[in-house]
Order: structure tokens, then C-alpha cells, then sequence
């Protein structure tokens, strides 16, 4: 078990291999006291204040930080990160997004949530194409924004601004959006939803095809285009939007078993 964020980072435990990670599904409070955050802004004082207000949020929440790109790559190394909360922003040559392309390329089994000043729909729909699991305004960062936040990425969803999902489906007035739906009623086959359930970590279609045993061509020109077809999208991006909107919660596959 990690230890509690404020003693030595050293002591933190190695970093598993890299490669796509399956888990159990939990109840929510085990599943929150069990995850370790990597917490990258280079100012100071913001990671501070961001720290007391995941700790308001998440008393049990196991925090470490990183001031810059170089110092994140370390911890991802040394330190077993279930997710990071990242700053497109770091004032340096290298960027979040470049620390988000890396952990992708990588396949390291982390989620990404990307922070921003911004919540401009072309900003949100690069990084959510790039790979990250959540976008968060900081104009809108309180407490319930985190804590809607934590709750939706580390229950398998995806968390978006809602100035994004209100632009889902801009032909309906709010008042005339289709009722939520559950997952159920899209009626999709184990392997779809184990696609869908990829897609809705961050996962290319390489390392889904990986993880899943088959050919990259079959993830995209088969898995992928239906799916499109069921949530009545163009794009993957569109794809992920449409389950944040809808609020619905993908269930972890079962590990894979030889035949």
C-alpha cells in the first residue's frame, strides 16, 4: 500500500512495467484510498492550493508532484502513479501535451486529467484525441468540480466541461435532450464494450489491439466504426464526448484468458 503523499516520495513504491493495466472493479471509497496521484503544475502555490482541495475532496488520496516535465517523467519512472492531474501549461519547452503523448506512447496505465485556463471546445477535443480521461477549466476548479472530477475518471468515465457536453448535441434545446441512457440499451457485444471501455482510458487503437489479442486494422475498421454507428458519431473524439454526456460508466473487461 502507499504511503500517505506527505512522507518521503522515495518511499513510494517502483513503477509497474509499462503496458495497458486491467483491475478489478471496486466500490468507490477502496477504490479512492488504493490511488496515487502525480500532480503536475509549475507554479508552486497553485500545486499547493490544488493539493488542499484534493485533500478536501479525498482525505485518503495519496499525492505526489512534479514542478516540470523532467521532474514528471522521473516520478512515472520510479513511482507507481495511478493518475495525473496535468497542466497543459508548463512554461517550459515542453508542454503537458508533450507529457501526455509520452505517457501514450509509452503505454504507461495511467489516466490523464488535463488542467487549463482554457475550456475552448478545439483545446478540449485535441487533448481528449491525444488521450486524456478528463479535462478540467481552472476558472471552474472548486471542490465539487474535483470531486465530480476523481469520482468520474476512477469510476471508469470521462469527465468533460460542461460547456463542452452542452455542445454534444448543439441541434436540441437543453430542455430537449434525450433522456440519459444506460449502457444496456445501445446493446453492444462483450467485445464492443471492451473496446468502448479502451477508448474511454486513453488507449490507442495499437495498444488496444494489444491488450485484446487481435489486429490493429480489425479495432479500427470493425470495433471502432461500429461503435461510431451505435452512438450516431463521426468521430472517435465525438465518441468519448457522447459517453461523458450520456454519464455513462463502462465496466472493466475480464482479464483475457488463453484459449
Amino acid at each position: 500500500m502507499l504511503p500517505h503523499p506527505e512522507e518521503t516520495p522515495d518511499s513510494l513504491p517502483a513503477a509497474a512495467p509499462a503496458g495497458p493495466s486491467v483491475a478489478s472493479a471496486g466500490a468507490a471509497s477502496p477504490a479512492m484510498q488504493a490511488k496515487s496521484v502525480l500532480l503536475v503544475e509549475d507554479q508552486s502555490l497553485v500545486r499547493a492550493g490544488m493539493k488542499t482541495m484534493l485533500h478536501m475532496v479525498e482525505p485518503e488520496l495519496l499525492i505526489t508532484e512534479a514542478g516540470s516535465y523532467d521532474e514528471a517523467l522521473r516520478k512515472l519512472q520510479h513511482y507507481k502513479i495511478d493518475f495525473v492531474l496535468l497542466d497543459i501549461d508548463l512554461r517550459s519547452e515542453k508542454s503537458g501535451l508533450d507529457l501526455l503523448a509520452h505517457i501514450r506512447a509509452q503505454e504507461l496505465p495511467v489516466k490523464v486529467i488535463m488542467l487549463s485556463a482554457s475550456d475552448d471546445r478545439d483545446t478540449v477535443m485535441h487533448c481528449i484525441a491525444s488521450g486524456a480521461s478528463g479535462y478540467i477549466a481552472k476558472s471552474s476548479g472548486n471542490e465539487s468540480v474535483f470531486a465530480e472530477a476523481l469520482s468520474t475518471v476512477l469510476n471508469d468515465g470521462v469527465f468533460l466541461p460542461s460547456s463542452i457536453l452542452a455542445m454534444a448535441r448543439p441541434s436540441l434545446p437543453p430542455d430537449r435532450l434525450p433522456a440519459p441512457k444506460t449502457l444496456a440499451d445501445f446493446a453492444l457485444s462483450p467485445r464492443m464494450t471492451e473496446v468502448l471501455f479502451y477508448l474511454c482510458q486513453g488507449m490507442p487503437n495499437k495498444s488496444i489491439a494489444r491488450q485484446m489479442g487481435i489486429s490493429e486494422g480489425t479495432v479500427r475498421k470493425t470495433y471502432v466504426s461500429e461503435l461510431l454507428r451505435h452512438f450516431k458519431v463521426t468521430r472517435r473524439t465525438e465518441l468519448i464526448i457522447e459517453v461523458s454526456r450520456l454519464g455513462l460508466r463502462v465496466p472493466r473487461p475480464a482479464p483475457h484468458t488463453s484459449a
